[in-house]
C-alpha cells in the first residue's frame, strides 16, 4: 500500500493537547483503525546506513529520501491486538508516501531481529505492489547497506474527520534506545526521552489540501508549524556514530 499525503507537525504541551481535543470534539471522531478511545502504543525500529545517510539527507533537505522502519502496533490483551508492518517512508518534493507491508507480528519481529531472508522464504501470494515493496526493501538493505540503528516507543491517540481526508494524531511519552533488542508489543524497556514528558507531538495528515476550518483554527490559536523528525531527534539523543560525526563537524 502507498499513501500519499501532506504532513504538518507541531510541538505542543499536554495541556494544549487536552484543549485541542475539547475545541474540536464536534469535528473529529476516533480513527476507524484505532481502538475505541483512539489510543495505542507504537514500537518502531529504524534502519540507517553505516555513514548515517538518512539523517544527513533529512538535515540537508534532500528532495527525495527514503528510510525503512519496522513497526509493532498495539498490545497483548489490548483493544488493538499486536500488528506488524515493514514500512518504507519516502519523502518526495514535500509529499510523503508510505509503502507498507503487513506481516504477522512474529514475522515482523523476526525480520527486525535480522532474519531478512524471511521475506524470501514466506510462501505467500504477494500482490504485484507487495513484490515491488519487497524488492525495494532488499535494494535498500543490500545495495545501500541499511541496518538497524535505533528503536523508539510512544503512545498515540488518533482522530480523524468523518470523510477520512484529515487525520490528527497526538504522540506522547516518546522514548528511544540505541541497543537493538528483540522487539515486543508495547515494549517498556526504554528510558531516554526524545522530548520532555510534558510535551506531545501533534501531526496533521491530509489527503489533499488541509480543510479551511482547520487552518482558520490553527491561526486563531497561533499554532506554529515546525519541522520535527522523531528519527532524527532520537539519533541526536543517543546514537554514538552520529555523535562522533557531529562532534567532528563542530571541531572542523
Amino acid at each position: 500500500m502507498s499513501l500519499n499525503r501532506t504532513e504538518y507537525k507541531y510541538l505542543i504541551t499536554l495541556d494544549d493537547r487536552d484543549q485541542f481535543e475539547s475545541d474540536l470534539d464536534d469535528r473529529l471522531i476516533v480513527d476507524s483503525l484505532a481502538s475505541a478511545d483512539g489510543c495505542y502504543p507504537i514500537v518502531t525500529q529504524y534502519y540507517e546506513t553505516p555513514t548515517r545517510e538518512c539523517y544527513w539527507e533529512k538535515q540537508r533537505s534532500l528532495a527525495s529520501r527514503r528510510k525503512i522502519r519496522v513497526r509493532i502496533y498495539g498490545t497483548e490483551g489490548g483493544k488493538i491486538s499486536p500488528t506488524g508492518f515493514i514500512e518504507i517512508k519516502h519523502k518526495h518534493f514535500g509529499i510523503g508516501a508510505k509503502r507498507r507491508l503487513f506481516l504477522p507480528v512474529e514475522e515482523a519481529i523476526a525480520f527486525a531481529k535480522g532474519d531478512h531472508e524471511i521475506l524470501r522464504r514466506i510462501e505467500r501470494k504477494w500482490s504485484r505492489s507487495q513484490r515491488m515493496i519487497i524488492a525495494e526493501i532488499y535494494d535498500l538493505i543490500e545495495r545501500r547497506l541499511f541496518e538497524p540503528a535505533i528503536q523508539l516507543r510512544y503512545d498515540r491517540k488518533a482522530l480523524m474527520t468523518t470523510d477520512g481526508q484529515l487525520r490528527i494524531t497526538f504522540d506522547t511519552d516518546l522514548k528511544c534506545r540505541s541497543e537493538i533488542l528483540k522487539l515486543q508489543p508495547d515494549d517498556q524497556r526504554f528510558k531516554d526521552y526524545i522530548i520532555p514528558p510534558h510535551q506531545s507531538i501533534l501531526e496533521v495528515k491530509s489527503i489533499g489540501p488541509v480543510p479551511f476550518w482547520f487552518r482558520e483554527y490553527a491561526g486563531d490559536i497561533k499554532l506554529m508549524r515546525r519541522s520535527f523528525s522523531k528519527f532524527c531527534r532520537a539519533m541526536e539523543v543517543i546514537d554514538p556514530v552520529l555523535r562522533r560525526q557531529i562532534t567532528g563537524h563542530a571541531a572542523a
